[in-house]
């Protein structure tokens, strides 16, 4: 749980960066994946094609955990900073969140 107001601001400031960051190096993970399996391909490429499933599936399901980590943390700041769920973008909660930082 939260301890402050503070803390559950930064925290939630901190997961939407994170969200952002993580946007920013999907694609550099699927070059990786692609250029691994490239290489497994010139072995055989049965094992090429085998190697970008698996790790296509190992980066897919270690996404989504990240995210549903990070979306938990947004929520439960949310929550203690008692502000209403809104249908408003990331930029303007960061705004938000910076406002409020700076006043504390």
């Amino acid at each position: 749980m939260v301890a402050t107001r503070r803390d559950a601001a930064e925290r939630w400031r901190e997961a939407l960066r994170a969200e952002a960051r993580l946007r920013v190096r999907l694609p550099w993970a699927v070059v990786a994946i692609v250029a691994a399996s490239s290489a497994i391909s010139m072995v055989n490429l049965q094992y090429g094609v085998a190697a970008v499933l698996l790790l296509g599936v190992l980066l897919q399901v270690s996404m989504e955990r990240m995210k549903e980590r990070l979306r938990a943390a947004a929520e439960s700041s949310r929550q203690a900073l008692g502000w209403a769920a809104e249908d408003i973008t990331p930029e303007e909660v960061m705004q938000r969140l910076d406002r409020f930082l700076e006043q504390r």
